[in-house]
């Protein structure tokens, strides 16, 4: 009786340990809140709408979320398609990497903004979400080092 109760109480302990474990790793690949509203399409409204310039975050499967959130993004900026990766934490930083874009040519102000667009892109090292709706990446590239975008769905 008493190696009975020893195993039973034995493998109560492994499964209380064992759903434990499988908890935690569990929260720690969940996406909090504030990341989470990032998925999905922006459009840009400021520092200018001229051109129908979006950008789209869709969580990186591959890399599931720990401290810091890998997102595959894209968009359109004026006359071209772009892709890159863009990482974000909760604490507001938001860095890019690898961006690739077509080259369709377009009218010299078109590409002008596009040029201008993707390097403030390349560049961006905080995000901030002043409402569910709005979207702002604050850059180290030209001036007013802010794009402000809202959200499309």
């Amino acid at each position: 009786m008493k190696h009975l109760l020893s195993v039973i109480c034995l493998s109560v302990s492994c499964l209380v340990l064992v759903t434990s474990t499988v908890q935690c790793k569990r929260s720690d690949s969940e996406l909090a809140p504030k990341i989470a509203s990032l998925i999905g399409t922006w459009k840009l409204v400021q520092p200018d709408s001229t051109y129908d310039v979006t950008l789209v975050f869709a969580l990186d499967t591959a890399h599931p979320p720990q401290d810091v959130t890998s997102f595959k993004a894209s968009g359109k900026a004026g006359t071209n398609a772009y892709r890159l990766n863009m990482f974000a934490a909760i604490d507001g930083m938001m860095m890019a990497d690898q961006i690739t874009n077509t080259e369709i040519a377009g009218t010299p102000a078109a590409m002008q903004f596009e040029q201008s667009y993707l390097k403030n892109l390349k560049v961006v090292a905080r995000y901030e979400l002043p409402t569910d709706h709005q979207l702002r990446l604050y850059h180290g590239g030209d001036q007013p080092r802010v794009l402000i975008y809202e959200k499309q769905n």
